[in-house]
């Protein structure tokens, strides 16, 4: 259903010629059985179109309409730093403030945390998804505030200094929550109810966490795409702070509008929302309080996404177009924050300040081809480990010609510069960087996607007695688990009581990478005599968390 509410024709495309135009950017959620979602366009307070495609439930063929309520997963984050806005606003609280004032069961890290740092994911906390899965979660556990809670405080170390960098970090948004809640004597639906959504008339919107509640005409979420098939993801976000608030679009339009109107906090806290965060480097960041504040084709932008289970949501609103984009879905591959961008295009297409003219730019990846000496090619030859897909690249001569081969698959290999390749046919590609060394020891691999391979020496890496000396039990103090690693048929296995065994292979000397991304990184250490003490796991929004190997 269409709904064209109110229109301002100036510098905008006439109303049928921009529902054309929009349905046309979602015309692939109207397909037959399929999932999809609803757009909406804000100008000036008024929901000025909202469509919706697509299905909220393929089970029962129940169609999406512009009521269906979905969760909007880390959208979520700008109503949490709200509520701390507003409690600060009187006087109860400072973002200045240690979080070991209001949850003492955070440990002292011997340096201080504040809510401010929480609210631009500065603060250094390691992410408690990945946590819990190292912890032993599985896909589908439920993962609530009060499991971080009985985690943090066996926490020793953080992943940086406070205020030093940015690392996206949905524990501190877990935090926030807690702290709504102990300040405010409320629970933190009770204070976001009373103190957000009733005051902007909010009425389908709310926080959920329990898993097991009936909840009348919300989207059902499902992964996967029209290609591949649809299937149902595990439910397991039963936490609030960090994301699930579920809500519909006309709400969302209301939200929006408080930039503009300022009916719940003033200007001022708008303006504390939207506070660019600054390191103590003092570079600042693009994220502000729970929202990002960049440009978009040279216009200012409030946004974010969101994206939990197969919900898929953006926010976009351009402040001085007084214009928000609203897209929310209910499928993983549904592309909601590119379509929002397609939507944002058509609507201010007239906003756009014009291009700034350009020097031409040369693809990253030449395909002219130049003649190189087998002499050259030496210092390409040899075994590397494709980083992002953990496979290895073989670098070869064969008949004159230079091959690649990647797990048993030779394609040949054409000069383009003395230190870049390419396949014929095709977007794949080598680019060597040379460090001083005889040998190449790293490459950026097009293959088709771009990753790093590094060299490897596998008699080095992969012998027995290389492989088995990793071999042992090792205990996470900070988790209270432990994993073990095994040699099996010459490879190393990773076993755990909880998750599935996974393969561990050697990428460097004392540097492993596992197929889980969960122990995705792993160094070695060893103490004085050379003996492997324990091992320091990363997985990206977690940093080297200690494992102690038992019996050494």
């Amino acid at each position: 259903m269409l709904i064209l509410l109110a229109w301002f024709a100036q510098a905008q495309p006439s109303k049928d010629v921009l529902a054309t135009q929009v349905d046309a950017v979602f015309s692939a959620w109207e397909q037959p059985g399929v999932p999809g979602g609803v757009v909406g366009i804000v100008k000036e307070g008024e929901l000025v179109l909202a469509h919706a495609y697509g299905l909220a439930s393929l089970e029962y063929g129940v169609p999406v309409t512009t009521e269906t309520i979905f969760n909007v997963a880390s959208v979520s984050k700008q109503f949490t730093a709200f509520s701390i806005i507003l409690l600060a606003q009187e006087g109860k609280l400072s973002l200045k403030d240690d979080v070991r004032k209001y949850l003492p069961e955070v440990p002292d890290f011997g340096t201080t945390i504040t809510i401010g740092h929480l609210m631009n994911h500065s603060s250094g906390l390691r992410n408690f998804q990945n946590l819990l899965a190292m912890a032993g979660w599985r896909d589908g556990d439920p993962m609530t505030n009060d499991d971080l809670l009985k985690y943090i405080p066996y926490q020793r170390e953080l992943n940086f200094p406070p205020g030093s960098e940015y690392l996206y970090c949905n524990t501190g948004f877990n935090f926030m929550a807690e702290i709504v809640e102990r300040v405010s004597g409320q629970s933190f639906q009770e204070f976001t109810k009373e103190r957000i959504f009733e005051p902007l008339g909010m009425d389908h919107s709310e926080f959920r966490e329990d898993l097991e509640t009936v909840n009348p005409n919300t989207a059902t979420s499902y992964d996967g795409s029209q290609e591949e098939g649809f299937r149902r993801p595990k439910p397991f976000w039963a936490y609030v702070g960090n994301g699930n608030l579920c809500t519909t679009v006309a709400d969302l339009a209301k939200w929006v509008d408080n930039f503009r109107h300022h009916r719940v906090g003033g200007p001022e806290a708008l303006q504390e929302l939207t506070t660019r965060g600054i390191l103590t480097s003092g570079d600042t960041i693009n994220y502000a309080r729970g929202i990002v504040v960049d440009d978009y084709r040279g216009l200012r932008r409030f946004q974010h996404g969101g994206s939990i289970g197969g919900y898929r949501a953006s926010l976009m609103y351009f402040p001085d177009q007084a214009t928000g984009i609203l897209v929310l879905s209910n499928f993983s591959s549904a592309g909601a924050s590119g379509k929002a961008l397609a939507v944002a295009d058509i609507y201010l297409k007239e906003h756009f300040p014009e291009p700034k003219a350009e020097g031409r730019s040369e693809p990253l990846l030449s395909k002219n081809s130049v003649e190189m000496a087998p002499s050259s090619f030496k210092a390409f030859e040899g075994t590397y480990f494709l980083q992002r897909d953990g496979a290895l690249l073989k670098l070869y001569r064969q008949n004159d010609r230079y091959m690649a081969e990647v797990e048993g698959t030779a394609l040949e290999i054409i000069p383009s510069s003395d230190t870049s390749f390419f396949v014929p046919d095709s977007d794949m590609g080598l680019i060597g960087h040379p460090e001083g060394n005889a040998a190449i020891e790293r490459l950026t691999a097009f293959a088709p996607r771009r990753q790093t391979a590094r060299r490897i020496d596998p008699e080095k890496l992969w012998s027995r007695a290389a492989l088995q000396q990793y071999t042992g039990e090792y205990f996470s103090p900070e988790l209270q688990t432990t994993y073990r690693i095994v040699l099996q048929d010459d490879q190393l296995t990773v076993q755990h009581r909880r998750h599935n065994d996974f393969k561990v292979t050697p990428v460097a000397i004392d540097q492993l990478q596992a197929e889980a991304y969960f122990f995705r990184d792993v160094k070695v250490e060893r103490d004085e005599n050379g003996t492997v003490k324990g091992l320091r796991v990363s997985n990206g929004r977690v940093r080297n968390l200690w494992f102690e190997r038992k019996g050494t």
